[in-house]
């Protein structure tokens, strides 16, 4: 598949798959809905539809971009397939950053995404600053094992919060997984801006990714600076996951599993390669929400549950083809 006939085909089957989930998770639910009344203002099936429908979706595929993008940028900036927010604990330290911020404050909802981006960037210093330790080049396992170690961190933490604040230990179960059931228009305003910014600048300079895949002494060459690169993408990295934990909550894998998706697909451009990654991820991520609703209606799952079943085989499948290498 990995040619140029492949890339336009890939586009227009993720972009119709993506309009066919989004429009079926408008309309499947635990209370079913009539199209004619929607626009019927007060009426309950207007509630439901732009209340709590509607941002559920816009939700569910924002995350999906946000997240497979970042694990596309931390794969780029790492030179680590493996590598993803999830697991080297950018998401974890994100939530815990969340939490810790909710519990002190818990009516600025609009600064979340800031609290979020802080806390993920710490968790990424954490990582690399570990990982420098085993070697001078951050080895693949080392980055992986540093990654366990401050997720380990960080849900220490999160759970210490949990405990001790009972308003935020109501709500720590569905966040820890990652899901959508609470989600409201209101709190997708700041990290839908601050993720089109991101996507903007990261597509503006996809090009980079290219440069940087050539390796240190040639990008040097080219007058590029491979360090100042790698610094650019994992800041672009941790903005977008932690602008998607702040209202997914730690939703894993999806930065994980598309990136390689993309690759399968097309081996061209990274730019190419970025918007097939993003456009899988938002299908991925409305597919689990779909699941997490419908499984067990009229109840439902976190989404979260649905993407580590389809992640944590993914991840082992990896690490296994690595260790053959």
């Amino acid at each position: 598949m990995r040619n140029d006939r492949a890339f336009p085909r890939a586009i227009a089957l993720l972009v119709s798959v993506l309009l066919f989930l989004f429009f079926v998770s408008l309309l499947i639910g635990s209370s079913r809905i009539k199209l004619g009344n929607i626009f019927t203002s007060g009426s309950s099936d207007n509630i439901i539809f732009f209340s709590i429908r509607l941002p559920r979706a816009t939700a569910a595929a924002l995350a999906g971009f946000a997240f497979s993008l970042s694990g596309l940028l931390l794969q780029s900036a790492t030179g680590n397939d493996l590598a993803s927010p999830n697991i080297i604990g950018m998401n974890s330290g994100a939530g815990c950053a969340v939490l810790l911020f909710l519990s002190c404050f818990p009516s600025l909802f609009m600064f979340l995404p800031l609290v979020a981006f802080v806390g993920g960037m710490l968790a990424l210093l954490l990582v690399f600053s570990i990982a420098s330790l085993v070697s001078t080049r951050t080895s693949s396992s080392a980055l992986i094992l540093a990654g366990i170690a401050v997720n380990a961190l960080f849900n220490a933490v999160i759970s210490t919060i949990s405990s001790l604040d009972p308003d935020v230990m109501s709500s720590y179960s569905a966040f820890s997984v990652g899901g959508f059931a609470s989600v409201q228009a209101s709190s997708l305003i700041v990290p839908s801006i601050i993720i089109a910014f991101s996507s903007v600048a990261v597509f503006s300079s996809a090009h980079l990714m290219d440069t940087i895949k050539l390796g240190d002494e040639i990008a040097s060459s080219m007058g590029y600076n491979p360090r100042a690169i790698r610094i650019m993408l994992s800041s672009f990295a941790a903005l977008l996951a932690a602008s998607a934990v702040s209202f997914s909550g730690l939703l894993g894998f999806v930065g994980l599993v598309t990136p390689h998706l993309a690759e399968y697909i097309t081996a061209g451009r990274s730019c190419r390669k970025a918007l097939v990654t993003v456009l899988a991820g938002m299908d991925l991520v409305l597919i689990a929400d779909l699941l997490a609703r419908t499984v067990i209606m009229p109840g439902e799952l976190p989404a979260g549950i649905f993407m580590a079943a389809v992640g944590v085989p993914f991840f082992i499948f990896l690490v296994v083809r690595r260790a053959k290498l």
